[in-house]
């Protein structure tokens, strides 16, 4: 009998060539294409407007789902500073984020 808690020492599929594929140059990375397979534990980005996709897997694909933003995160911080120096990208950035939220908001 096999226990649950065996699969639990075992690591998630295809990490090391999500692993690779972030250290390598591009022309490389794409000898490790994401697998075909459900990885199991999904980690997503945002593809488009409207889908979200695995960074482990081709299986992993869902309707956009909005991440709060934490506005208090050293991250959001770095982008204000650089708005502010008048880079007119990341104000253009800032101003999509804000867009997104607000409307985040008023959907929920």
């Amino acid at each position: 009998m096999k226990f649950y808690t065996q699969n639990m020492s075992r690591p998630p599929r295809y990490r090391w060539r999500t692993w690779l594929r972030g250290r390598l140059p591009w022309k490389l990375a794409a000898f490790f294409p994401a697998g075909p397979n459900d990885c199991g534990d999904h980690e997503w980005f945002r593809a488009d407007d409207d889908t979200d996709l695995c960074r482990h897997c081709l299986v992993g694909e869902r309707e956009h789902v909005h991440t709060p933003i934490d506005w208090d995160s050293d991250l959001w911080r770095e982008l204000s500073r650089l708005a502010d120096e008048g880079d007119e990208d990341y104000q253009q950035l800032i101003a999509q984020l804000r867009r997104e939220e607000a409307e985040a908001q008023r959907v929920s």
